[in-house]
């Protein structure tokens, strides 16, 4: 999204909201602009018209971001119980020889979930309601990571990467 289409978001949002209002020095838009660039300007456009029907309040930058990341991922989104299914079919199908061509055919974070655990483990499992148990704790949970770092803008989500990874000084990322 270009800074004229950042204003042009600001403007729809004052429009729709008496209370937010556009500072004179350009300091909102700035920004804004900074952590909503990465989002192409129809879908950002998009999250905030939903936004503007659901409440009755003005949105943050947070708001815009999770609105956009639910319209992004709606078709892709599987549930716990949709991923354990999908697992299901690939030890039905592929058995537990075929680990690779299994893990191939599923969604990328039900595979990493059925690394995480073991492939080897989920097939040998006698008690398939414990694994199961697991499986869905543990897909919710790197569920929830995922989602959380996709409403990070990229540059910022490399940034705290390079920095977790001691790649880069906190203070180099701070400027």
């Amino acid at each position: 999204m270009t800074k004229k289409e950042t204003s042009k978001l600001l403007s729809i949002l004052a429009v729709a909201y008496d209370k937010f209002q556009v500072d004179s020095q350009g300091v909102k838009l700035k920004v804004w602009h900074e952590l909503l660039r990465d989002i192409p300007y129809q879908v950002a456009q998009l999250a905030a018209k939903k936004l503007i029907l659901k409440s009755p309040f003005p949105p943050v930058i947070a708001d815009i971001r999770r609105e956009v990341a639910s319209i992004a991922t709606s078709k892709d989104k599987l549930t716990a119980t949709d991923a354990w299914e999908e697992v299901i079919k690939a030890i039905r199908h592929y058995g537990y020889y075929r680990e690779k061509e299994a893990l191939e055919s599923m969604n990328s974070l039900v595979a990493r979930t059925v690394r995480a655990m073991g492939w080897r483990e989920i097939c040998l499992e006698s008690k398939i309601g414990v694994i199961r148990g697991q499986f869905i704790k543990m897909y919710g949970q790197l569920l929830k990571r995922k989602q959380e770092d996709d409403l990070l803008p990229i540059e910022l989500r490399e940034s705290i990467r390079l920095i977790s990874e001691g790649e880069l000084k906190l203070k180099e990322s701070v400027s």
